[in-house]
């Protein structure tokens, strides 16, 4: 006597892959660490005691480094920041990354120029850097 067995179907299910990566091709991308240089400046040692100082940035996916732009999705600026309400330094002009900073004449002491920018634009996150500029 012979078995006779169910004949076995199989199925094949295909589902769509759909991508929503519409977004920001930086949404991955997190500014981790903002490096400014010079760490420390001696305004003398610089033309009418100007300095410029830079930011650049470290990021978690590649290109690993580079300058911070304070632009989307990076948004931010840089701060001077003046001691007990005397101002001793104050950013002559701004450009892409880059701030400089003079001395008040016949002020001496020491400001620490700030670097800040958001982490990435899906984020609260701020990542800070900082530089010392002494006036003499």
């Amino acid at each position: 006597m012979k078995i006779r067995r169910p004949p076995i179907l199989g199925f094949l299910i295909a589902l769509p892959l759909i991508s929503c990566n519409s977004v920001n091709p930086n949404s991955g991308r997190v500014l981790t660490a903002i490096t400014v240089t010079p760490t420390a400046a001696d305004a003398v040692n610089f033309p009418n005691g100007q300095v410029i100082f830079t930011a650049t940035g470290q990021f978690s996916l590649p290109p690993l480094s580079g300058p911070v732009t304070f632009q989307g999705p990076y948004s931010g600026s840089f701060s001077v920041a003046n001691p007990s309400n005397q101002t001793i330094a104050n950013v002559v002009s701004t450009a892409t990354g880059t701030v400089t900073v003079q001395c008040v004449s016949n002020v001496t002491g020491s400001v620490e120029v700030v670097a800040s920018a958001s982490a990435n634009n899906g984020t609260q996150t701020v990542v800070t850097g900082q530089g010392t500029l002494t006036c003499p």
